[in-house]
């Protein structure tokens, strides 16, 4: 099976992809502009012996996702599935925020998104199991304050994936999402401080945070056989924390 997975070179995105290359799939990973963090996961990947591809794009932009997928067609021919991982944020309250800054979260979570999965569709179009997973958040759900750009995108890929659902069930292509809680990486560990992490920890039903493994174990499971008959779902990853403030 042949997947591309985007912003695959760190957190969430990392895990998902080693762990499909673990079984015994070949992925195409996406970053975007960290040339250091690639390197360094692609001397990672090939010291394991796991067959991928590293593609420099930035989602948001259309020409290179563009180019992204002809890479893709070049050299695989087809795709049974595309992980729409990649995401940024910017803390600001909407008082003082920065335009530049709020449409950068808005492009890159949710115009990304939906970019990559118009361009995946050619190439995802009646093969065996053919699926999308987009990336949201449990903040699309119970949003907070100090990061609407990054509240509204999810809420937005949300949405987004039950609009693909049904316009590419008659092509054979499942899509879903994955929204997860709090989950401790380079990313989201910004700006955030050991009390309040600790907090959040104490308050979860399971009284600890994710992890990378518990989001790849559901995106996994979206992507395979098992759940060919899921469709236009968001599952809610968060150790029943969205019950509890």
């Amino acid at each position: 099976m042949i997947y591309l997975v985007t912003g695959a070179t760190s957190g969430i995105g990392k895990q998902i992809a080693e762990d499909l290359l673990k079984s015994g799939n070949e992925v195409v990973l996406n970053y975007g502009n960290n040339d250091k963090q690639a390197k360094a996961v692609e001397k990672e990947f090939n010291s394991k012996g796991y067959k991928f591809s590293i593609c420099k794009a930035d989602i948001s932009n259309e020409k290179q996702v563009k180019e992204m997928f002809s890479f893709v067609e070049k050299n695989y021919g087809k795709l049974n599935g595309l992980v729409n991982n990649a995401g940024t944020n910017v803390d600001e309250f909407v008082e003082t925020c920065i335009l530049e800054n709020y449409m950068k979260v808005v492009n890159t979570n949710f115009i990304g998104k939906m970019l990559c999965s118009k361009y995946a569709i050619p190439l995802l179009k009646n093969q065996e199991n053919a699926c999308i997973v987009n990336i949201a958040s449990s903040l699309g759900i119970r949003p907070d304050s100090e990061c609407s750009a990054y509240c509204c995108s999810a809420s937005a890929i949300i949405t987004l994936t039950q609009c693909l659902a049904m316009e590419l069930a008659d092509y054979n292509i499942r899509v879903n999402c994955v929204s997860p809680a709090f989950t401790p990486t380079p990313l989201s560990l910004a700006g955030w401080t050991k009390e309040e992490i600790e907090g959040k920890e104490k308050r979860n039903p399971c009284h600890r945070l994710g992890k990378v493994e518990d989001m790849s174990n559901a995106v996994l499971f979206l992507l395979s056989n098992k759940a060919d008959y899921i469709n236009g779902e968001n599952l809610k990853v968060n150790g029943g924390g969205i019950l509890r403030k």
